[in-house]
């Protein structure tokens, strides 16, 4: 994730689309607004967004469906569920869904930022994980290991390696305990 994480912000509060499009422009995210449910799906179609933060009510097109939409057909975004209407109920629904947060209106500015900002870390540690492990595979289906030095003395012992692995012979290493 080189660029920017790409936020997609759904909300039929004009003020609270505002509000959050403004700080979180500031943290330097790209910032894709939506103001109704409908709108934010018709946008999820045509764009990749790695969060998308939608209030839990609105008209037609609700949060849940706004959950499941990405569930659905985008299962690497990261969904942080905003509300002025929190129950208990709700919460455990959204979470049970694959929500990464679920948020209360009126909420404290610092804690959304910090919110957004560790789900775009495990966003990028997802990636990460998934990138070392294509490496991996990509060197055992290549049945080598790949062993990086510059240290001479190194560099000798994998030349001398490399002479003796074709013939069938035995080879006794020797070296102070615990060195490796």
């Amino acid at each position: 994730m080189n660029d920017p994480p790409r936020l997609l912000i759904i909300d039929d509060e004009e003020m609270a689309l505002i509000n959050l499009e403004h700080i979180l422009k500031k943290q330097g995210y790209e910032i894709v607004t939506a103001d109704s449910g409908t709108k934010g799906l018709n946008r999820l179609k045509s764009n990749h967004f790695e969060i998308v933060l939608t209030d839990l009510k609105m008209e037609k097109v609700d949060g849940m469906q706004v959950l499941d939409e990405c569930r659905r057909n985008h299962p690497r975004t990261e969904v942080i569920m905003i509300t002025g209407y929190a129950t208990v109920d709700t919460a455990i629904e959204a979470m049970k869904k694959g929500a990464y947060h679920y948020v209360s209106k009126p909420y404290r500015i610092d804690a959304v930022r910090k919110i957004v900002a560790e789900a775009v870390e495990k966003i990028r540690l997802r990636e990460e994980n998934l990138q070392l492990k294509e490496d991996l595979k990509k060197f055992r289906d290549a049945g080598q290991v790949k062993i990086i030095t510059k240290d001479p003395a190194m560099m000798r012992i994998l030349e001398t390696a490399r002479q003796i692995a074709p013939t069938d012979c035995n080879v006794l290493i020797t070296g102070e305990s615990g060195t490796g």
